[in-house]
């Protein structure tokens, strides 16, 4: 029983280092290469800047629905709601 409590606190401690901190480093680094650095790009619209490729909205009937946004599918803002797709 004291081997498996052991076993098991070990491997918990290695599992939050190395998540919390070498494969955070990890895909930080990737992004790094990406273009943009891994901020992704902003397009400003109606005066309005969204990022693109995050979230968007469809509106031809061939899409399946979108989910709902609180924000208007703008990821600069967070934000949640108890939006449906349909408001009867």
């Amino acid at each position: 029983m004291k081997q498996n409590i052991i076993s098991a606190i070990r491997l918990t401690l290695f599992c939050a280092v190395f998540f919390s901190g070498i494969y955070t480093m990890t895909i930080w680094g990737v992004a790094q290469l990406a273009p943009n650095q891994g901020k992704g790009f902003v397009v400003e619209q109606d005066g309005k800047k969204y990022h693109i490729n995050v979230a968007q909205s469809f509106t031809k009937p061939e899409y399946f629905w979108p989910r709902p946004s609180a924000v208007d599918y703008n990821a600069a803002g967070s934000g949640g709601s108890n939006k449906r797709p349909f408001k009867p």
